[in-house]
């Protein structure tokens, strides 16, 4: 059984409130949230990208109550390992060409290290030319040429912009650390 630890209400309006929450048992802790719609209809979501998203677009989340002592059960028995949603993560990067017009690009890995943002940024870094440039064909990305490409003026450097956690399915067969352990500094 979990234990629900309330850690801040922040008021949208006077009856309209975003619940923060820590559940936790024996083995694991887990931060959720709860949309109190006036007291009749609570909506659950288990990060903040699923709320950000039903707030910017409209998405629903899976699970909500009518009454606060379903929900409190709901909670109470919730397995915190049973979380459907697994964040994968984005590497964004660009293409700057010799006019100076950027092409711009994304691949996303699955995360099943559930490595964070700041950790995959310091491998990946540790990686680039000057700790921002890297040749995609040599980390089996696409590159981003899409404009003809002029070999007098044009290169094969992209720049790594950053890596964002979604929850968008993954565009590439690799895990993230798979990814990141495989590629090396290029020259």
């Amino acid at each position: 059984m979990n234990k629900i630890l309330p850690i801040s209400t922040e008021y949208i309006t006077p009856f309209r409130s975003i619940e923060i929450l820590t559940l936790i048992n024996q083995k694991e802790s887990r931060l959720v949230y709860v949309y109190n719609f006036e007291g009749i209809h609570f909506r659950f979501f288990d990060s903040i990208l699923s709320l950000i998203s039903f707030f910017e677009q409209g998405i629903e989340p899976e699970i909500s109550f009518l009454t606060e002592q379903e929900l409190d059960k709901f909670l109470e028995g919730f397995g915190l390992g049973d979380l459907s949603t697994e964040l994968n993560l984005k590497l964004n990067y660009r293409y700057r060409d010799a006019g100076n017009y950027k092409q711009f690009g994304s691949v996303i890995f699955s995360n099943e290290n559930r490595l964070s943002i700041e950790e995959a940024t310091q491998l990946i870094r540790e990686k680039l030319i000057s700790e921002e440039f890297f040749v995609p064909q040599n980390w089996n990305l696409p590159k981003l040429h899409f404009y003809p490409y002029d070999s007098e003026l044009d290169h094969d450097y992209h720049e790594f912009e950053s890596w964002e956690e979604t929850d968008e399915k993954a565009s590439d067969s690799r895990d993230v650390k798979e990814f990141l352990e495989g590629i090396e500094k290029g020259f």
